[in-house]
């Protein structure tokens, strides 16, 4: 999985830089939404296919929020930090904002919750109101979030709030995706679904991505483990196909909703195949860890070579790109070695206070030591 992650994180950050950039990959909205596939499957992976967090749900909560916010508030941090050493317009933004919105934006910068429904709203006639889209507002709002595209996080925190409560129901997980299809379905009918932020930012809609990716890790990892017994390539198969995906997505004659489709299915399907292969190599999972830093620091790295290297972006738009996708896996790495990588020894920590991890081994049978045949083991090193 940690190549695909990556190159779907370096799929945003591409189409953040815009001009030639933007139709590269899977595009932005598409790596987005792949990205809560991969989510409703990893956390599916931690609540059902482990007894790590069997009646510890505050266990889970907290580990969620030590994997998200030291790097966030880090990234935060330093961007506040730049904008103060800049030409003010960040700050005097808030000049213009009623008291209301001014709250509305300081607590989501903090806390990142509220970050995905304030592109619902906007500023009229001095007033926060609610206007079902971020594009109709007197001030856009969501130039006052220090990391911009944080707001994903805002909708996976959502899940992350319910999950314990629904993925361990295969009742309440199926009705659950029936109602969220079905709300897609209506809001695309009436045309509100057609436009963003509906498209994909609005959770109720989006949460069938996330359980799509649950029941790809119920109901598929098992099937693909057992015929992975038979052809033990399969994982790298699989793997060679999604990242095949990824590269030649915009080549694909299909309508786009059509195409965006059939990469949700084809992920949803292999994505077991992922989990397994990473389960083998480590370098693979090494380039994961890689992912969710570079997709926070993109837009902080972005503004730092535009600060740098005035005008660049337009005289020499290849080599912009270049250095941003350097910069990004550069200092990605950076925040690991610092920040990711001493909370994660503190995770381990957390996740000990749990009980044995019951998951099944990914690899074939015959491969495994003797001594852990009789026993599950978890298979990611860095637990997502």
């Amino acid at each position: 999985m940690g190549i695909l992650r990556t190159l779907l994180a370096l799929s945003v950050v591409l189409d953040h830089l815009g001009g030639g950039a933007t139709n590269q990959l899977v595009g932005g909205r598409l790596a987005v939404q792949l990205f809560y596939v991969i989510s409703g499957f990893l956390i599916s992976y931690v609540l059902t296919g482990t007894d790590r967090y069997q009646g510890a749900t505050g266990h889970f909560y907290a580990n969620r929020l030590l994997r998200l916010f030291p790097v966030y508030l880090a990234v935060a941090a330093l961007t506040l930090a730049a904008h103060a050493a800049g030409d003010g317009s960040f700050f005097r933004l808030y000049d213009d904002l009623p008291l209301s919105a001014r709250l509305f934006l300081i607590l989501s910068n903090l806390f990142i919750v509220g970050q995905d429904w304030l592109m619902f709203f906007g500023i009229e006639h001095s007033s926060l109101l609610f206007t079902g889209s971020f594009a109709h507002s007197d001030v856009p709002l969501y130039q006052g979030l220090l990391v911009p595209q944080a707001w994903t996080l805002g909708v996976e925190i959502t899940f992350y709030l319910v999950a314990p409560f629904v993925l361990r129901s295969p009742r309440r997980l199926l009705a659950l995706l029936a109602a969220s299809l079905a709300l897609r379905a209506v809001l695309i009918a009436t045309g509100i679904g057609l436009s963003d932020p509906w498209t994909y930012r609005f959770f109720p809609a989006e949460l069938a991505l996330f359980l799509a990716g649950a029941l790809s890790h119920q109901i598929l990892l098992p099937r693909w483990q057992a015929l992975t017994r038979r052809w033990p390539r399969l994982p790298e198969l699989g793997v060679a196909i999604l990242a095949a995906y990824c590269c030649a997505h915009f080549f694909i004659g299909l309508n786009h909703n059509l195409r965006d489709a059939l990469a949700v299915l084809l992920f949803a399907a292999l994505l077991p195949l992922a989990f397994l292969f990473q389960a083998r190599y480590r370098l693979d999972k090494a380039i994961g860890e890689l992912s969710y830093p570079i997709y926070i620091c993109h837009a902080l790295v972005i503004l730092f070579f535009g600060w740098l290297l005035d005008g660049a972006s337009a005289r020499q738009p290849a080599l912009f790109d270049a250095l941003v996708l350097t910069g990004c896996i550069g200092f990605a790495a950076l925040l690991n070695a610092l920040i990711a990588d001493p909370v994660e020894r503190l995770r381990v920590r957390l996740r000990a206070g749990g009980r044995e991890d019951l998951s099944v081994d990914p690899r074939p049978a015959a491969s495994q030591p003797a001594a852990s045949r009789q026993r599950r083991v978890n298979p990611i090193r860095r637990a997502p």
